[in-house]
């Protein structure tokens, strides 16, 4: 986001426009006030619904207008967008510059950055990110979300002792990115992490350790005391998202109801990979607050610890309603995925990464669950017997009522496993094994179904229509056809019509296809609309 200042009021009529002759020659035109296309153009509430509707270079480019559409304007970017805070301060010659006015609706959310005015030397761009902060006015009572991206260690200390300087403030987010390199110092002194004084409008946290793009691992210990400082801080804090390769101590985070851990391998060989003990420690620490827990596990380096434990170091999350896994064989935890260490849980999503036998492996860590009412699986199409899986599936969670499926066929179609297992081994092609998959799932009394579907082929869409249809509920389906590898595929008029043959059990059908040319796209479009089922046909440019 460039440079925004406060464009609101010098020289300015009350409301101007500038003729549209060339530039050298153009001047304001007064705009009658009183008619009552000015009056309306001037009505907070109608600016409100127009606004709204702009993306942000119009919204900035609307706030020159005039004063009314300034101030309206400014609400909405503060809301929307984020002030590049550093950018504000520049230097002339060797001292600091006086700092550009800026409105206050602007000071909502701000981004502190490594880019900074190109007057500030190399050795005072820490300085400036602790100036930013308290020598902007009032950011401790307008502020309501900081985003720091950290591209230097130096900077850490001069951002926390901004805030430090502040105060108890009203920020209620707080987003952390750490993506230093090798230019950096060695290390940030101690004497940098004293305690933050405490923050108790802070909720939210977001932490997240960006790796070196030329390495493969990155060491995440240095980001441990940064973390941990303003967890301490925050005695309301509700919601934690964390990108680390170590385990948070969370024993303070009494209110903590929201929390997404994702674990990356770290280059410290004392803490190379995932141990599931240390996460059924840390989640012991908030299991009679949390109500949403999600585990990931960077996949590109699949690797974990699994420790026998025993039943007292597994948790009960006793208030948990929404559990999601991804990489669910990394975060296999014996005799946890039950009733009696989830007693509340109603929404249960996993996605099973690389590994088509993945996702299986996972359920044989379940027991049966019938508090479960919604199932969200993301999963590659694999050679496993297809009906085993459904069949799985209802046993574990017999009382699903919502079923979200994001099915992949085409990543097998890559690795050359296009067909699937039947009964006694017999082989099926990959589109009748997607009719197979969807046919155990109709035991469940479903009352929606939201599936979407890659494919690459039209005949995997009518066998997936045929399996999809017979599931109960209301059901809509999104196909996304990345790439047509089959040329023959010329979704001619007769496929159409299969599709709208088809489509009569959905509530709408929508039809993503990549590569189509868009007067073959509106040409299928008209079909269907002729004929009044619910399908759509989006292309690439939609």
């Amino acid at each position: 986001m460039a440079k925004v200042v406060d464009l609101t009021v010098k020289n300015r009529h009350p409301m101007t426009l500038r003729s549209a002759s060339s530039r050298k020659d153009s001047k304001e035109v007064p705009v009658d006030l009183n008619t009552a296309m000015s009056k309306a153009l001037q009505n907070p509430l109608v600016l409100d619904v127009i606004f709204a509707n702009l993306g942000l270079p119009d919204l900035k480019t609307s706030r020159l207008v005039c004063k009314e559409w300034a101030d309206v304007g400014a609400t909405f970017l503060g809301r929307r967008a984020l002030l590049r805070v550093n950018k504000l301060l520049s230097y002339e010659g060797s001292e600091p510059a006086k700092m550009a006015s800026v409105n206050d609706k602007l000071m909502r959310r701000l981004l502190i950055s490594n880019k900074f005015d190109s007057s500030i030397p190399t050795n005072r761009k820490a300085d400036v990110i602790t100036r930013a902060l308290t020598q902007v006015d009032n950011v401790s009572q307008l502020t309501r979300e900081i985003k720091f991206l950290v591209s230097r260690k130096e900077f850490v200390p001069a951002f926390l002792e901004g805030i430090r300087m502040l105060g108890s403030t009203k920020i209620e987010h707080v987003g952390i990115f750490r993506a230093w390199g090798d230019n950096s110092v060695d290390t940030i002194p101690a004497e940098a992490y004293q305690n933050l004084p405490p923050q108790p409008s802070l909720t939210s946290l977001k932490f997240e350790a960006l790796t070196d793009v030329e390495q493969d691992f990155c060491n995440c210990n240095e980001f441990r005391p940064l973390i941990q400082l303003w967890l301490d801080s925050a005695p309301n804090l509700t919601s934690l998202d964390v990108t680390t390769s170590f385990y948070p101590n969370l024993a303070d985070c009494t209110n903590l109801r929201v929390l997404k851990f994702k674990f990356i391998r770290c280059c410290d060989e004392h803490h190379p990979n995932l141990n599931v003990s240390n996460v059924t420690k840390m989640l012991a620490q908030v299991k009679d607050s949390l109500v949403k827990l999600e585990l990931c596990h960077d996949m590109y380096y699949y690797s974990f610890m699994q420790l026998i434990q025993s039943a007292e170091e597994v948790p009960v999350m006793s208030k948990v309603t929404s559990l999601a896994i991804h990489a669910g064989e990394i975060f296999e935890i014996q005799d946890f995925y039950n009733e009696e260490h989830f007693p509340k849980l109603r929404s249960f999503s996993v996605r099973s990464g690389l590994k088509a036998a993945s996702l299986f492996s996972h359920l044989s860590f379940w027991s049966r669950h019938r508090g479960v009412h919604s199932v969200t699986l993301d999963m590659d199409f694999g050679s496993r017997e297809v009906q085993e899986f459904g069949r799985k599936m209802i046993d574990l969670f017999p009382a699903v009522k919502v079923l979200d499926l994001r099915l992949d066929p085409t990543f097998c179609a890559f690795t050359g496993d296009i067909s699937a297992t039947f009964h006694q081994g017999e082989s099926v092609s990959t589109s009748a094994a997607i009719y197979l998959f969807m046919i155990p799932f109709q035991m469940w009394d479903l009352k929606r179904v939201n599936i979407c579907l890659k494919v690459n082929k039209s005949a995997w869409l009518i066998d997936a229509l045929k399996g999809i249809s017979v599931l109960k509920g209301v059901k809509r389906v999104l196909f996304i056809f990345p790439c047509i590898y089959d040329k023959k595929d010329n979704f001619s008029t007769s496929f159409v019509q299969d599709v709208i043959l088809h489509s009569g059990p959905f509530k709408s059908v929508e039809i993503r296809i990549n590569e189509m040319e868009p007067e073959i796209m509106e040409r299928l479009q008209l079909i269907v609309e002729a004929s009044g089922a619910p399908i759509h046909f989006i292309g690439r440019r939609e």
